[in-house]
């Protein structure tokens, strides 16, 4: 056998092998596909088209036919807010890593632009979102809200100025499930703490003229006693119990 011939039949084999290789990977995809169709028609539901990574994409990436692909997936599982066509984020670079067979989701592309700044003399607090926190539907980050703590001692003012950093909302105006970014001042934070852990914590939307009053040292008092609260025009003020005992 010469030299010759068996660079020739080396040069086959490796040929060959290559060709198996890549047709066995073509043939695993096509199964994985295959299966997972089936189970998806086994579960049942609506499908929706999400943009899946294809390997694991780092912060600073930029999105391309060669890391993500398109796949079906059941709506009841999308993550929120899951990217849904490619040509919307094709070349887009990523700022939040995503881990590959993860679907993509807005979170990827948040701007590191739009982290809240806070105030030198507050200090920024995350509160969740729940029905009974009160964060009326639309308050958007810059407005000011009033806290209020509301258990078996009535209803008392935590702060006038309690300053929102951040705050997730749908496109229809009501906020969406999450937590609230607030700032509020240093001497307010434990008790504020204290009212979110125990479900006490209301927050409140105050009118054009309740933040003039505020601002010109006129508010309301600062705590409503709890059996003053259905017929409101019986029983006095805090204020007003401790002018007649003088």
């Amino acid at each position: 056998m010469t030299r010759r011939f068996r660079l020739l039949l080396s040069g086959s084999c490796a040929l060959l092998s290559a060709v198996l290789c890549l047709a066995y990977g073509e043939h695993m995809r096509e199964e994985s596909e295959r299966v997972r169709a089936e189970a998806l028609e086994r579960y049942g539901g609506e499908v929706v088209t999400l943009v899946v990574a294809t390997e694991g994409i780092e912060a600073g990436e930029s999105v391309s036919r060669s890391n993500v692909s398109e796949r079906d997936w059941l709506v009841d599982l999308a993550p929120e807010n899951a990217v849904t066509g490619l040509d919307a984020v094709l070349g887009d670079e990523v700022s939040v890593p995503v881990a590959a067979g993860v679907p993509l989701t807005e979170l990827n592309f948040r701007d590191a632009t739009e982290a809240v700044e806070v105030p030198s003399d507050r200090v920024a607090l995350s509160v969740p979102l729940n029905d009974d926190l009160g964060v009326p539907p639309g308050t958007e980050a810059g407005e000011s809200l009033a806290a209020y703590e509301t258990n078996e001692r009535g209803v008392q003012l935590i702060s006038s100025d309690v300053r929102v950093l951040s705050a997730p909302q749908s496109s229809a105006g009501p906020l969406a499930a999450g937590s609230i970014t607030i700032a509020v001042a240093p001497d307010e934070v434990a008790r504020l703490l204290a009212a979110s852990d125990e479900g006490s914590l209301r927050l409140a939307l105050p009118g054009e003229q309740a933040l003039e009053l505020v601002e010109e040292g006129q508010a309301a008092p600062t705590s409503v006693p709890a059996e003053q609260g259905q017929d409101g025009g019986e029983g006095a003020t805090p204020s007003e119990e401790g002018g007649d005992a003088e």
